[in-house]
């Protein structure tokens, strides 16, 4: 059975308490917790407690690990290093927690679309940190996906087969990186293979609404059962070994925040599968 999600992060303070019974009451089935500093170390909401909020609400978490300031696949090691340190941290944190999985981004700021020259050195630290954070993570008993950022296929298909991780396809990210480099007209085709050369790997799935303006597209916004994207992914699913899916949607009407009520219909049509 496909386990859906909805995300909270520090930043919505104590509105999680009624986020989480919202997204229990319309169908999600776990909470994915955005571990931006503060957590998990110290806060003024703990991260404990955040958890113990949505198991009242039957809602287990998943944690996606920080990635504001971190870069562990930086071809520059010290910042390589640095980075991977602040991750073993948070991941020997988590090690007490029972949860759906972590995700994390094993990325860098490099213009890597733009030098050919520095791939393979981005490719070399980033399949270098995954391995760590894997090890430490099955030693603590925790399921470590890896998520598509910036990278094109060809990139991530190497670093999560290097590295034996298994992947978290983020659609959202893969579709905006599909649009700018290609066009509109080229996702659907494109993101195809996303599916069809991870297939073996995928276990979890971000999945966000897409907007498209005047050379411009931007993802986590609000979806639903009408939406083609979310159609075409529904259709990819089945045949995958996949666990979870995760509605990062952060945009609500108006730019505002998203409620869970408002992906009532997208759980309703996910559920189906």
């Amino acid at each position: 059975m496909l386990r859906l999600g909805f995300p909270v992060w520090y930043g919505y303070g104590g509105r999680i308490r009624e986020l989480a019974r919202e997204a229990a009451r319309v169908g999600f089935d776990y909470l994915e917790i955005s571990l931006d500093y503060p957590w998990p170390f110290k806060g003024r909401l703990p991260l404990r407690e955040v958890v113990e909020t949505a198991a009242k609400e039957d809602l287990s978490p998943a944690f996606h690990l920080p990635w504001r300031d971190v870069r562990p696949a930086s071809p520059l090691e010290d910042v390589r290093r640095s980075s991977l340190k602040v991750l073993e941290k948070v991941v020997a944190e988590l090690s007490g927690f029972e949860c759906e999985y972590l995700v994390a981004h094993v990325s860098t700021d490099q213009a890597l679309d733009k030098i050919d020259e520095i791939t393979g050195e981005v490719i070399e630290a980033a399949v270098e940190s995954i391995r760590s954070l894997r090890n430490l993570s099955e030693a603590g008993g925790l399921r470590l996906v890896i998520e598509n950022v910036r990278e094109d296929l060809k990139t991530f298909l190497e670093i999560v087969s290097r590295s034996g991780a298994h992947a978290c396809l983020d659609v959202g990210h893969a579709v905006c990186s599909i649009a700018k480099r290609m066009g509109r007209e080229a996702v659907e085709r494109e993101l195809s293979k996303w599916f069809d050369s991870l297939r073996d790997r995928i276990r979890v799935i971000h999945y966000s609404g897409i907007r498209f303006g005047n050379g411009w597209v931007r993802d986590h916004q609000l979806t639903s059962s009408a939406d083609r994207y979310l159609r075409f992914t529904k259709s990819r699913i089945r045949g995958l070994s996949l666990r979870n899916l995760l509605l990062e949607v952060f945009e609500g009407p108006g730019d505002g925040e998203v409620k869970p009520s408002q992906l009532a219909d997208a759980v309703s049509f996910l559920k189906e599968i």
